[in-house]
């Protein structure tokens, strides 16, 4: 086997098959070959309606997607290597979002002076990914608030720590919680002290976001922005834990903050999905009750990391928490008419966790973001060592078969339905038969009626866990077209539910 054609299968993740008997492909399987469709970033803005995304033809829209955010300066992901190659390695494994890292320092380096450059080079990467189909959310990234308390986020300008040393440091993410200059840190920015200037460091930071929003509203394949990656509640931290998640004033300060965002980035992106996240605390089952902002389209982005797979590696123990999230999540998403996005997991090579957070994300039928692409030196991790997916992507070249953890792949590449022509009611993956199914009624989520007959949905069967083909099987529907690259188009026969099921050939 040549070495151009090696690099070829790791990029459909087949990494198994060099030297065994040759692929049989998805196209060899299909029937009849009559129709193609623009891809979900061609279709035009993503929507919002209730707890569903929906793309420019208003089919429901469920993501399997990575998050890349490169947390070192200069904070762009070019510089952390991710490229063209990353991206076309990324289409072929079917995943469809990025949760794009973006830093506050690095936007603003001076008050009120915002650095394009570093906004082009993000845009740069918006493209690369929309060009293959993916779409992404815009994350203004923060831990623990800045490199002075071991992590990063605001511009030095923007902390105000009135004079509090940074004591203790031991790190991500136990800072937050012992670290006394970073609490009056996080107390100040929620009370949007004057900063530089005399202006309001929310003040700020809500125009840095408004900017951001008008540098992108033009540009195809944007999911949304994500207002502030975790916030943490800063010196009121005991009293979220206490309540059970009700953090009194400090909840006011986390909505005030949210909707000032919210205000610049809609002025200047009216259509624009507003993410808003809970206290984080929420990951571990906590319901920090979030409000959404006012504006057209909003969804809920929310993490789950049990504490005991952050301690210890493993999944025992965690089915009751992560439930309890999901739970949360589904509550929070309908009380605020939002959508709901799953939007960091994992940071672990635990199958038991990997598998436990993707099955709940497929019986709640919600979207999914893992973490992380790469471990990429993460400073602000709970297991930089095993976050990642792929190795340094700054190895020049294509993604290869010795770069990739196939086991990982092979979890996070499962099939999945990326774009229903009406209101998904089941998705379900059964990883030791490798069988996968779907189901969705015609009825549109946006309320308005119902698909016709012949409307297509867009299904991607990645060939990791197929390595000697699959078969389809569709209820209430047809193939029109199975492409090589495991993108899976049916057509609706009438206006009744349709069921699709993909399991491994015979």
């Amino acid at each position: 086997m040549t070495k151009k054609m090696g690099r070829v299968l790791a990029a459909l993740g087949v990494c198994a098959l060099m030297g065994a008997s040759p692929l049989v492909t998805p196209a060899a399987q299909a029937g009849t070959v009559t129709e193609t469709h623009p891809s979900i970033t061609e279709l035009g803005r993503l929507s919002q309606h209730g707890r569903w995304y929906a793309d420019g033809e208003g089919r429901a829209f469920l993501t399997a997607g990575v998050n890349m955010v490169y947390k070192h300066a200069p904070y762009t992901p070019e510089a952390g290597g991710f490229n063209e190659d990353d991206a076309d390695w990324l289409a072929a494994q079917g995943f469809d979002s990025v949760r794009l890292g973006l830093l506050w320092k690095a936007v603003e380096p001076e008050p009120g002076v915002y650095d394009e450059a570093y906004i082009e080079s993000l845009r740069h990467t918006v493209r690369i990914l929309a060009d293959r189909g993916i779409v992404t959310l815009l994350d203004a990234h923060q831990d623990m608030y800045n490199e002075r308390f071991q992590g990063e986020f605001a511009p030095d300008w923007a902390v105000i720590d009135d004079g509090v040393p940074s004591l203790l440091q031991v790190g991500f993410p136990t800072n937050q919680v012992l670290n006394v200059g970073l609490l009056r840190a996080y107390d100040n920015f929620l009370a949007d002290r004057e900063g530089p200037g005399g202006v309001g460091l929310q003040e700020r930071y809500a125009a840095m976001w408004g900017h951001v929003a008008e540098a992108f509203r033009d540009e195809p394949g944007i999911m949304g922005f994500d207002i502030l990656n975790e916030p943490w509640p800063g010196s009121a931290f005991p009293i979220c834990y206490l309540s059970g998640g009700h953090c009194g004033p400090a909840l006011d300060h986390l909505n005030a903050l949210h909707q000032k965002v919210s205000a610049a980035v809609t002025t200047a992106y009216p259509e624009a999905i507003i993410h808003y996240e809970p206290y984080s605390m929420w990951n571990q089952g906590f319901n920090t009750r979030p409000a959404a902002p006012a504006a057209t389209n909003t969804a809920l982005s929310w993490h789950v990391y049990c504490t005991s797979n952050a301690l210890f590696n493993s999944y025992i123990g965690c089915q009751i928490p992560d439930g309890q999230t999901f739970a949360n999540a589904e509550a929070v998403a309908q009380d605020q008419h939002s959508a709901t996005l799953l939007s960091e997991f994992g940071a672990t090579d635990d199958r038991a966790t990997l598998e436990g957070v993707t099955g709940l994300a497929r019986q709640h039928m919600v979207g999914w973001q893992y973490w992380s692409y790469c471990g990429c030196n993460d400073p602000t991790t709970q297991n930089q060592l095993q976050q990642g997916i792929v190795a340094d992507p700054q190895v020049p070249g294509p993604v290869t078969c010795d770069a990739v953890n196939q086991e990982k792949l092979s979890i996070l590449a499962a099939p999945h339905l990326r774009a229903a022509a009406g209101t998904p009611t089941e998705t379900t993956w059964d990883s030791a038969s490798r069988t996968y199914r779907a189901s969705w009624t015609a009825d549109r989520v946006d309320g308005t009626g119902t698909f016709a007959a012949g409307s297509v949905s867009e299904l991607v069967v990645p060939t990791v866990n197929f390595p000697e083909g699959y078969r389809l099987t569709v209820e209430g529907g047809h193939v029109v077209r199975n492409e090589e690259s495991g993108r899976v188009l049916v057509a609706s026969d009438g206006e009744g539910p349709v069921t699709v099921t993909v399991a491994p050939m015979a």
